[in-house]
């Protein structure tokens, strides 16, 4: 199997979940790589992602699984295939499937355009109730690992995986509490036990 990391940037962030995974068994067709097939009566390819990461949002800390070899340099194989946006930055042979939607669990990014406000605040409060997409009030509190500001970037780590709190809903909710707006989201690492 073959492991790598990737970019969702340059206009790919706005590719859903389900169509760069599309995106991706493309580039891997046209640059010759085989992929292995499930069994049963509707094969697909045995192609692994890591959690979806809201639409909009930009990242340099994707990961990936594919059941594949190869013996050529993949990521140069697959970045001559790939469009704008979709590049592989390392990868690496496995004799497992790491299932990065599992063993990431926080990641961290990089928000511009906010009101400058304490990270502190944020930080001592015991908890914070939000409305979530679904319309369910959540507790986000136990879910926000760190917030400090780097000149006028936010920088914040959130919890990843079953208890994930994406990071758009995160900059609503300082938006609606201190003013701006995060007109740019980045992804800039993951953590966890199979990330390289």
């Amino acid at each position: 199997m073959i492991a790598f990391r990737y970019t969702k940037t340059d206009g790919a962030e706005y590719i859903s979940h389900l169509d760069l995974l599309r995106h991706i068994d493309r580039i891997l067709r046209r640059a010759g790589i085989e992929v292995g097939y499930s069994q049963g009566f509707h094969k697909h390819p045995r192609i692994f992602m890591g959690n979806p990461l809201a639409l909009g949002v930009k990242s340099v800390s994707e990961y990936c699984t594919v059941d594949a070899a190869t013996d050529k340099d993949f990521a140069q194989l697959f970045n001559r295939f790939s469009p704008d946006g979709v590049k592989c930055l390392a990868w690496k042979n496995t004799e497992q499937n790491p299932n990065f939607a599992e063993s990431i669990k926080a990641c961290r990014y990089e928000a511009t355009g906010l009101a400058h406000f304490d990270a502190e605040e944020i930080l001592s409060q015991k908890e914070i109730i939000i409305t979530d997409m679904r319309g369910r009030t959540v507790d986000i509190r136990p879910r926000i690992y760190s917030i400090e500001w780097h000149g006028d970037k936010l920088v914040f780590t959130l919890c990843c995986g079953e208890k994930n709190l994406r990071p758009d809903l995160m900059c609503s909710y300082l938006k609606e509490l201190y003013g701006g707006e995060a007109k740019v989201i980045l992804k800039t690492d993951s953590f966890g036990d199979s990330v390289f």
